[in-house]
């Protein structure tokens, strides 16, 4: 397996001279998860991870910006991906650019958002686009009265524009909201946990200025919630 590896990066290397003089070109090799093990090839905030092993005998480079995936392609054209990678990760072309240049690329939605230097209100908007279609697919299969509560509290939330300005994520069917920049979040840190209990109910925890309240209210957002929602708002981003 790290034999692969080796030889892959060691054919991008030969190709492009370039790769090897920038911040990080490694390899790192998940014993245990082999779809996990890639290449890195960063530099600054722009990098390239290359799973030679990603379920399928073609390779998956993953285009990130600020370690968040802005488009990525599967080939087996070595020298056309390191002109891509020469183009992303060392002269740092922007999302649009780099399309018009190579147009076998898929820029995904948050490249939009990162081209126009919104890159954190990019991420939390797909937080909460990706779970509202989550929780729509469920009802579609099984509703659940609960369910229904998550998406009308959402679509509140999201006409006060709090999509743009906090992160969303479940744990164990618990909403939680943050300001956390990155999925996976510490229970000591600022959060608003919400367990939706049915027949229109749900009980709100929070973890504000290191202390922590519950209580039960009718759900919706104006209220008890909006109140701790700004209270939140005034953390700063991490």
């Amino acid at each position: 397996m790290k034999e692969e590896l080796e030889l892959l990066q060691s054919e991008l290397n030969k190709s492009y001279n370039e790769l090897l003089n920038i911040e990080s070109n490694k390899i790192t090799v998940e014993p245990d998860f082999t779809f996990e093990s890639n290449i890195e090839l960063k530099d600054k905030d722009r990098s390239c991870k290359i799973y030679p092993f990603f379920f399928s005998e073609i390779p998956k480079y993953v285009f990130e910006w600020d370690d968040c995936p802005i488009f990525e392609i599967s080939s087996t054209d070595i020298k056309r991906q390191g002109e891509i990678i020469i183009d992303w990760v060392l002269e740092k072309s922007i999302p649009s650019k780099i399309q018009t240049q190579f147009p076998e690329i898929e820029l995904n939605e948050l490249a939009k958002y990162y081209e126009n230097g919104e890159g954190i209100k990019g991420e939390f908007i797909e937080s909460w686009n990706i779970l509202e279609e989550d929780y729509n697919q469920r009802l579609s299969i099984e509703p659940y009265e609960q369910d229904r509560d998550v998406i009308r509290l959402m679509k509140e939330m999201k006409d006060f524009k709090l999509d743009e300005l906090l992160r969303v994520g479940t744990q164990l069917s618990v909403f939680i909201l943050s300001r956390s920049r990155r999925h996976g979040i510490d229970e000591n840190k600022p959060q608003i946990r919400i367990a939706f209990l049915g027949a229109s109910r749900m009980k709100i925890y929070s973890n504000l200025k290191n202390k922590k309240k519950s209580l039960e209210c009718e759900v919706k957002y104006e209220g008890y919630l909006e109140r701790i929602v700004k209270e939140l708002l005034k953390e700063k981003i991490k």
